[in-house]
Protein backbone atom coordinates (compact mmCIF):
# COMPACT_ATOMS: atom_id res chain seq x y z
CA UNK A 1 0.00 0.00 0.00
CA UNK A 2 2.97 2.39 0.39
CA UNK A 3 4.25 2.05 -3.30
CA UNK A 4 0.47 2.61 -4.57
CA UNK A 5 0.19 5.70 -2.09
CA UNK A 6 3.51 6.72 -3.78
CA UNK A 7 1.64 6.95 -7.09
CA UNK A 8 2.57 2.65 -8.23
CA UNK A 9 0.05 1.17 -10.52
CA UNK A 10 -2.01 -2.08 -9.48
CA UNK A 11 -1.26 -3.19 -12.78
CA UNK A 12 2.54 -2.99 -12.23
CA UNK A 13 2.27 -5.39 -9.35
CA UNK A 14 -0.46 -8.00 -11.35
CA UNK A 15 2.26 -7.88 -14.30
CA UNK A 16 4.89 -8.60 -11.48
CA UNK A 17 2.89 -11.24 -10.25
CA UNK A 18 2.15 -12.78 -13.39
CA UNK A 19 5.93 -13.25 -14.45
CA UNK A 20 6.50 -14.88 -10.59
CA UNK A 21 3.55 -17.44 -11.17
CA UNK A 22 4.79 -17.96 -14.99
CA UNK A 23 8.53 -18.48 -13.29
CA UNK A 24 7.34 -20.87 -11.03
CA UNK A 25 5.19 -22.97 -13.19
CA UNK A 26 8.34 -23.85 -16.01
CA UNK A 27 10.01 -25.88 -12.81
CA UNK A 28 9.28 -29.11 -14.99
CA UNK A 29 11.41 -27.64 -18.36
CA UNK A 30 14.71 -28.60 -17.51
CA UNK A 31 17.35 -28.58 -14.94
CA UNK A 32 18.12 -25.32 -15.51
CA UNK A 33 14.67 -24.00 -14.45
CA UNK A 34 14.22 -26.32 -11.89
CA UNK A 35 17.49 -24.72 -10.01
CA UNK A 36 17.10 -21.16 -11.11
CA UNK A 37 13.60 -21.34 -9.02
CA UNK A 38 14.99 -23.36 -5.82
CA UNK A 39 17.71 -20.54 -5.84
CA UNK A 40 15.22 -17.48 -6.18
CA UNK A 41 13.02 -18.95 -3.51
CA UNK A 42 15.79 -19.95 -1.47
CA UNK A 43 14.61 -23.70 -1.25
CA UNK A 44 16.47 -26.77 -0.92
CA UNK A 45 19.42 -25.62 0.12
CA UNK A 46 19.73 -27.68 3.85
CA UNK A 47 19.98 -30.43 1.19
CA UNK A 48 22.06 -28.67 -1.21
CA UNK A 49 20.01 -29.49 -4.33
CA UNK A 50 21.10 -26.86 -6.17
CA UNK A 51 24.50 -28.09 -6.00
CA UNK A 52 23.05 -31.45 -6.64
CA UNK A 53 21.31 -30.04 -9.85
CA UNK A 54 24.32 -27.91 -11.25
CA UNK A 55 26.75 -31.18 -11.20
CA UNK A 56 23.86 -33.41 -12.62
CA UNK A 57 23.55 -30.78 -16.14
CA UNK A 58 27.51 -31.10 -16.22
CA UNK A 59 27.17 -34.33 -16.79
CA UNK A 60 24.92 -33.85 -19.68
CA UNK A 61 21.52 -34.95 -17.24
CA UNK A 62 18.21 -33.20 -18.00
CA UNK A 63 14.56 -33.85 -17.22
CA UNK A 64 13.23 -33.95 -20.80
CA UNK A 65 15.73 -35.43 -23.44
CA UNK A 66 15.25 -37.69 -26.31
CA UNK A 67 18.25 -39.42 -25.34
CA UNK A 68 17.05 -41.62 -23.02
CA UNK A 69 20.48 -42.60 -21.13
CA UNK A 70 20.61 -38.32 -20.71
CA UNK A 71 17.16 -38.30 -18.97
CA UNK A 72 17.18 -37.67 -15.30
CA UNK A 73 13.74 -37.19 -14.77
CA UNK A 74 11.59 -39.66 -12.34
CA UNK A 75 9.01 -39.85 -10.10
CA UNK A 76 10.83 -38.42 -6.56
CA UNK A 77 12.15 -35.84 -8.74
CA UNK A 78 8.54 -34.77 -9.85
CA UNK A 79 7.12 -35.06 -6.65
CA UNK A 80 10.02 -32.81 -5.19
CA UNK A 81 9.44 -30.04 -8.17
CA UNK A 82 6.10 -30.36 -7.28
CA UNK A 83 6.51 -29.26 -3.98
CA UNK A 84 8.74 -26.41 -5.13
CA UNK A 85 6.33 -25.26 -7.24
CA UNK A 86 3.68 -25.33 -4.81
CA UNK A 87 5.32 -24.11 -2.19
CA UNK A 88 6.39 -20.87 -4.44
CA UNK A 89 2.75 -20.43 -5.61
CA UNK A 90 1.36 -20.79 -1.89
CA UNK A 91 3.97 -18.01 -0.80
CA UNK A 92 3.10 -15.88 -3.59
CA UNK A 93 -0.72 -16.27 -2.97
CA UNK A 94 -0.92 -15.70 0.66
CA UNK A 95 2.43 -14.15 1.89
CA UNK A 96 2.19 -11.99 -1.16
CA UNK A 97 5.87 -12.26 -1.39
CA UNK A 98 6.70 -11.70 -4.84
CA UNK A 99 10.43 -11.57 -6.85
CA UNK A 100 11.02 -8.31 -8.49
CA UNK A 101 13.43 -9.67 -11.18
CA UNK A 102 17.18 -8.58 -10.39
CA UNK A 103 16.22 -6.97 -7.42
CA UNK A 104 14.37 -7.60 -3.93
CA UNK A 105 11.72 -9.63 -2.59
CA UNK A 106 8.61 -7.88 -2.91
CA UNK A 107 6.51 -8.56 0.19
CA UNK A 108 2.95 -7.10 0.46
CA UNK A 109 1.15 -6.63 3.55
CA UNK A 110 -2.71 -6.11 3.94
CA UNK A 111 -3.75 -3.40 5.43
CA UNK A 112 -7.34 -4.45 6.53
CA UNK A 113 -8.47 -1.64 8.50
CA UNK A 114 -10.03 0.41 6.51
CA UNK A 115 -12.23 -2.68 5.77
CA UNK A 116 -12.95 -3.51 8.61
CA UNK A 117 -14.37 0.23 9.41
CA UNK A 118 -16.30 0.22 6.05
CA UNK A 119 -17.93 -3.26 6.74
CA UNK A 120 -18.89 -1.04 10.59
CA UNK A 121 -16.63 -3.06 13.03
CA UNK A 122 -15.94 -0.48 16.00
CA UNK A 123 -12.45 -0.26 17.72
CA UNK A 124 -10.55 -1.25 14.72
CA UNK A 125 -6.72 0.27 15.23
CA UNK A 126 -5.52 2.22 12.27
CA UNK A 127 -2.25 4.16 11.89
CA UNK A 128 -2.85 8.19 11.10
CA UNK A 129 -2.68 8.88 7.31
CA UNK A 130 1.22 8.96 5.93
CA UNK A 131 2.44 6.92 9.09
CA UNK A 132 4.14 3.44 8.60
CA UNK A 133 4.39 0.49 10.77
CA UNK A 134 7.37 -1.95 10.71
CA UNK A 135 9.53 -4.13 12.25
CA UNK A 136 13.64 -4.39 12.48
CA UNK A 137 16.33 -6.59 13.89
CA UNK A 138 19.48 -5.48 14.70
CA UNK A 139 22.50 -7.66 14.65
CA UNK A 140 25.55 -7.29 15.96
Amino acid sequence: MILEDRGVTKESFKTLQDIAVAEARTIDDSLVQFRQVLKAHNLGGGYRLGWILERLMKLGLNLKCHNMEQRLDNAFLGRVRHFAMTHVLRDIKHGARIPIPKSWLLVGVADEGPAYVAAGYKNVYQLQKGKIYGCFYLSI
